[in-house]
């Protein structure tokens, strides 16, 4: 199984050249290099576990999980963020063997065949040039409306995820991207900062496959970090499907001024 975790912040479509020319460099060879590892490896469809900005989720409707089951996926425009509205094909029957195994597992997360994939999902893929023939299986972690999952809850999800494909041998042809993070804030104070301290010991626990420590955060701690920063729950996701396997690092950039934040990178491979 292959699985990676990026940053998704839009600011690196809508603005590139606000950032030094070596960031910039290092962010595209990232990309380069995880959408390579997936082309490489013959992934078919690519589950994606992302955030999203108020597009699917509302106050009113806010799952913990949110599965696309559609044979397509709409995006949602964004040319605020040099976007392309690309539609993207889904892969319903994994889709649904995919919530049905993780309801075995005492898992409940909410399913919609009319999904809409927002900048969480959009940009990652379009950075990534992944193929207009892969298929995506989107899975939205509410990290906007509180309660949110707990991270314990988001290891879990993962981990069941990691456990489906392999029952039903798609871990070969299945791969996994997760998107968001590290420490930022969104439309608060401390939009032009992050917490690199943060960011290297988060990515250390990764590392060292201690997702003990990775899941140690409260929801207070990570608020104080700024208010994106719940979108670690992905990359936790992401990491509890690879374990054991522990990961690469890809891209380190502690602060990227300009961009306003870290950007953080990762590739797990498994045997």
């Amino acid at each position: 199984m292959l699985a990676a975790a990026t940053v998704h912040f839009p600011y690196m479509t809508a603005w590139p050249e606000q950032a030094r020319p070596e960031h910039r460099d290092a962010t595209h060879q990232g990309f380069d290099r995880i959408g390579n590892a997936f082309s490489d490896a013959g992934v078919e469809t690519l589950i994606v576990l992302t955030s999203e900005h108020i597009v699917n989720l509302q106050p009113r409707m806010a799952p913990p999980f949110l599965i696309g089951t559609g044979a397509v996926h709409a995006a949602f425009p964004e040319p605020q963020f040099n976007l392309e509205p690309v539609t993207r094909p889904g892969d319903p029957e994994l889709a649904y063997d995919l919530v049905e195994h993780l309801y075995d597992q005492g898992m409940d997360p909410a399913h919609s065949s009319e999904l809409r994939l927002d900048h969480g999902t959009t940009l990652p893929l379009q950075q990534l040039r992944i193929a207009p023939h892969v298929r995506i299986v989107p899975i939205i972690v509410n990290t906007l409306f509180p309660p949110l999952p707990t991270l314990k809850r988001c290891r879990m999800l993962g981990r069941a995820i990691g456990d489906a494909l392999r029952d039903m041998g798609m871990d070969k042809r299945a791969g996994i991207l997760a998107t968001g993070g590290i420490s930022h804030a969104v439309g608060a104070p401390g939009m032009d900062l992050n917490h690199p301290q943060f960011d290297s010991e988060f990515v250390a626990a990764l590392v060292a496959g201690d997702l003990d420590k990775a899941c140690s955060y409260s929801d207070s701690e990570l608020d104080a970090l700024g208010n994106g920063t719940h979108e670690i729950r992905s990359w936790i996701a992401a990491a509890a499907a690879a374990h054991p396997a522990q990961p690469e690092v890809v891209t380190a950039i502690p602060y990227a001024p300009g961009w306003h934040t870290g950007v953080h990178q990762m590739l797990w491979r498994t045997p």
